[in-house]
């Protein structure tokens, strides 16, 4: 192929996306999730290639399956959409937090909050948990609309709060009502559906502990079904851009940024196709990805299961945290 494979790049990134390496092999494949049929994707770092597997021999040409096309794509833009720190971005020392990768959460999770020696100093729950993955790093939440995820990053900016913390809150659907405005007091919140403002805000973001979007794929979705094949592409850019920016000010300001974001359209994926939350290859910006999801629906109460999506520490699908909505407030076991 007429690119390079940069294996530096690509291996976490593969990783992330479910590939598994062929032990003695530069080799990394993904098989299908139908388990009927004999087919795999790979990526070949020895012999430079990305094929897919068919029966019997490689095809390196399949410009309908959505799945080559993606990883084609990804080896095209690894360069420079990686989510990998660029040679003019700071880059952090993750060798504590990545150094574990495949344990437990019990073994990986051990927030610095918790590990204060004043037993006067308040905690918090919700961010000793997300600190316990992400370090000082991005969580990105997604989910159905009615699934939790302005529940869950309205608790996270009061614990923050009631600890001493300063938040910012950038609300774009218009998620929190008046009263859980009021209730955020010592919190610099601002609301604004424009996504040109949401780029120039988190360009320029303040100092603070904790800053949470919520949401950041809804500005863009509202209107995507109108934009052109091109516009559609710049908005994705800047999706990209705008999750650069959060990672960049996680990383000076040693704070951590909660992002929630909505799955990508079920339009025109296959029947098997497990969905992403949207925006394309921002994903890979984020340091983990949870997904929330109702597990029980009741007249005094929502149960909610948040489970990890994307995660350096944990297997798919593993339960981080249950979350329990009532009148009464907000409840993580």
């Amino acid at each position: 192929m007429d690119v390079q494979l940069n294996k530096g790049k690509l291996v976490p990134i593969l990783e992330m996306m479910g590939y598994n390496t062929i032990p003695g092999t530069d080799v990394w494949k993904k098989a299908s999730e139908d388990l009927d049929d004999y087919v795999f994707w790979g990526v070949d770092f020895k012999k430079n290639e990305i094929f897919k597997w068919v029966e019997d021999h490689r095809e390196y040409d399949v410009p309908e399956d959505p799945v080559f096309t993606e990883l084609k794509i990804l080896v095209e833009n690894s360069n420079d959409q990686s989510g990998e720190p660029q040679a003019n971005e700071p880059v952090t020392d993750q060798s504590t937090e990545d150094c574990q990768e495949g344990s437990t959460s019990e073994q990986n999770a051990s927030p610095s909050y918790e590990n204060s020696d004043s037993p006067d100093e308040k905690t918090s729950q919700i961010l000793d948990l997300i600190h316990g993955y992400v370090g000082n790093d991005v969580l990105e939440v997604f989910g159905d609309t009615g699934s939790g995820k302005s529940k869950f990053a309205l608790t996270v900016a009061k614990e923050a709060i009631a600890t001493g913390k300063k938040v910012f809150y950038l609300d774009t659907e218009r998620n929190l009502t008046e009263a859980d405005i009021a209730g955020l007091k010592g919190c610099e919140y601002k609301y604004t559906p424009v996504i040109e403002e949401i780029d120039s805000i988190c360009q320029k973001l303040p100092a603070a502990d904790v800053v949470i979007v919520d949401s950041i794929g809804f500005p863009i979705l509202t209107s995507y079904a109108r934009l052109s094949v091109k516009q559609k592409g710049d908005a994705l850019l800047k999706l990209i851009a705008i999750f650069g920016d959060l990672k960049n000010w996680a990383y000076k300001n040693n704070g951590i940024v909660v992002v929630t974001n909505q799955p990508e359209s079920e339009f025109n994926k296959a029947p098997n196709h497990v969905l992403r939350p949207f925006g394309d290859k921002s994903q890979f910006a984020a340091k983990e990805i949870w997904k929330t999801e109702i597990v029980e629906r009741k007249p005094a109460h929502t149960n909610i299961r948040i489970s990890a999506f994307r995660s350096r520490s944990v297997g798919h699908r593993t339960k981080i945290a249950n979350m329990k909505i009532s009148s009464s407030g907000v409840e993580l076991a």
